[in-house]
């Protein structure tokens, strides 16, 4: 409903808006006080005419342009030559609707940076993954994580455990599955990958082809094997490197031993199913087996060799042992009524260990000795021990 200040009052009572009462409203509205109780009002008009009904209807026309429109902006009728205002029944509040017209602006802005917030989450969580080696599931985490905000995204084990069941998860740390099987702890992303990268460093440090344990595939038996980076330097230093820097004759032994040929070295010194001692030892005895051939003719077994390994014969002790072994001559011979001893008994009495082949040899010189009294070739022994090598055998003079 409409009211009309036409000097009738509200509700038939007469407020007596006379002439002279307008006149004077007019004054006052020119006047600084007037001015500024206007504008405290809403009604912001410059001018006030001398027609009180015009500066009244003008101020309300100014107050509807500030909120966005006229009159009928605030869905009210256009002017009129009376003073009118909207009464609450009908009245569309301009500031209220402005209220609204914040709040909606309000939330489609937090709309907006939600989406720029998912849309950077996807491009950091996709990066992420990408370091991992999982990029293929950056759909995934997207739609069933970020999307729907099932995970925090702020808390790296939450992710974790929400994709761990992924193929493509399980595929990129194969290694855990095997780990988790013999009672060993699953690694993290972060320390399954900084494993394969010590690894990488390690082999590359030593000098190991590049292309060579180069892929995660490769590293996989390592990490099922619990291998640490110590103990893979220590397979290569002492193992592989002890092999292939070596002369050709160790390779060879390498190859009469343990059927390994020199392209398959590194495999078979990195190999998690072999302990690195026992690895350590084989290259020993590849060493001291390629001195026994070289220098006493005598080819070892693997198992002799590995046992020389294991009593500390290093290979400058071995040159030397076979050298008297290589001494002896006609000495390895069997003839009648002596008992034929192998090479690996001659180079057991020669490093000191095999009691009954020195005592053979023994037996031998005595024999020989008398037999050559006039001037045979083997005249005596020494019949000394030096440390671990033994010189009980006969030296020729």
């Amino acid at each position: 409903m409409v009211t009309t200040f036409d000097g009738q009052g509200l509700g038939g009572v007469n407020f007596g808006f006379d002439e002279n009462f307008q006149q004077e409203l007019a004054a006052y509205f020119q006047t600084p006080e007037g001015q500024a109780n206007l504008a405290a009002s809403g009604f912001q008009v410059p001018n006030v005419p001398s027609d009180p009904e015009a500066a009244l209807n003008d101020a309300y026309a100014g107050r509807s342009a500030y909120y966005g429109g006229g009159p009928d902006a605030l869905g009210g009728p256009e002017p009129v030559s009376r003073v009118e205002r909207v009464t609450p029944e009908t009245e569309v509040d301009p500031i209220a609707q402005q209220m609204q017209l914040d709040r909606e602006f309000q939330q489609q802005q937090a709309a907006l940076q939600t989406a720029q917030r998912r849309q950077d989450a996807r491009t950091t969580m996709a990066s992420v993954l990408a370091t991992y080696g999982l990029g293929d599931l950056s759909d995934f985490v997207y739609n069933e994580i970020i999307a729907k905000e099932t995970v925090n995204i702020n808390n790296p084990d939450a992710i974790i455990f929400a994709i761990r069941e992924q193929p493509a998860y399980q595929k990129r740390f194969a290694g855990n599955a095997a780990r988790l099987k013999k009672g060993l702890s699953e690694l993290d992303p972060a320390s399954y990958i900084g494993l394969e990268n010590q690894f990488r460093q390690t082999l590359q440090s030593n000098g190991l082809p590049a292309n060579f344990y180069d892929e995660s595939d490769d590293f996989q038996a390592l990490i099922e094997g619990d291998v640490s980076p110590a103990e893979l330097n220590e397979r290569v230093q002492q193992g592989y490197r002890a092999v292939a820097d070596a002369d050709p004759a160790v390779k060879d032994q390498m190859r009469n031993l343990y059927g390994v040929t020199e392209g398959q070295l590194a495999a078979y010194f990195l190999d998690p199913q072999r302990t690195a001692p026992l690895l350590t030892r084989q290259a020993q005895a590849a060493n001291i087996a390629a001195r026994g051939l070289e220098q006493g003719g005598i080819q070892l077994s693997g198992a002799f060799a590995e046992d020389l390994a294991r009593r500390g014969i290093t290979e400058q002790q071995a040159r030397a042992g076979f050298a008297e072994v290589g001494a002896l001559g006609e000495l390895r011979q069997t003839f009648a009524g002596e008992t034929e001893l192998s090479g690996e008994q001659v180079a057991g009495a020669a490093f000191g260990f095999d009691v009954a082949a020195q005592q053979e040899l023994e037996r031998k010189r005595r024999l020989r000795t008398g037999e050559f009294a006039g001037g045979g070739s083997f005249a005596r022994t020494t019949g000394e021990t030096s440390g671990s090598i033994s010189t009980a055998v006969g030296r020729a003079q």
